[in-house]
């Protein structure tokens, strides 16, 4: 019995610890989302510039793919005239991260010197856009940030986010 306790503690534990990336969605509620059974997905080029030079072209490329499928799977039909545009965006944000530690202690007291160090870190900004294929308004939009170095990276992983992000457009045609 005692066994069993400690295990389900540790699969508890485990379990909690996991973290999952917030997906931030929005709608616009001037817009029927039922109307939509059709959609085509655009993409974008790629900008040549130092911030954007490291996107990889193939994670734009799995993107893709799971959004394809995981509308498919909700019913949504690929169209030449579709009545909903999807529009999707990656982008790269460098940011300077500090970690500081406060000293050291030793035999009689505190030896006070603060060290800071500094690190560069690449963030990765994914966003995805319903548009509305008559005005081109936004309709439906989800937002997540991610560390390059913990982002997805396979195909697995880019559908458990992006199917993560399209399970709140709740409306199927």
């Amino acid at each position: 019995m005692k066994n069993i306790f400690i295990f389900i503690a540790i699969v508890l534990l485990t379990a909690g610890c996991a973290t999952q990336l917030k997906i931030e969605t929005d709608s616009d509620k001037v817009y029927d989302l039922t109307i939509y059974n059709t959609f085509s997905i655009e993409s974008f080029d790629v900008i040549e510039e130092p911030s954007q030079i490291s996107i990889n072209p193939i994670l734009l490329q799995r993107v893709a793919r799971s959004i394809e499928q995981s509308l498919a799977k909700r019913g949504f039909k690929k169209s030449t005239e579709p009545n909903m545009i999807v529009r999707f965006y990656i982008a790269t944000e460098r940011e300077i991260d500090r970690t500081r530690n406060y000293g050291s202690s030793y035999r009689r007291g505190h030896f006070d010197d603060p060290i800071q160090k500094y690190y560069q870190v690449d963030k990765d900004a994914i966003t995805i856009r319903f548009h509305d294929a008559k005005t081109d308004e936004v309709v439906w939009y989800a937002f997540s940030r991610f560390k390059r170095s913990t982002g997805p990276k396979e195909q697995e992983e880019v559908n458990a986010l992006i199917e993560q992000a399209i399970s709140s457009f709740k409306v199927t045609p």
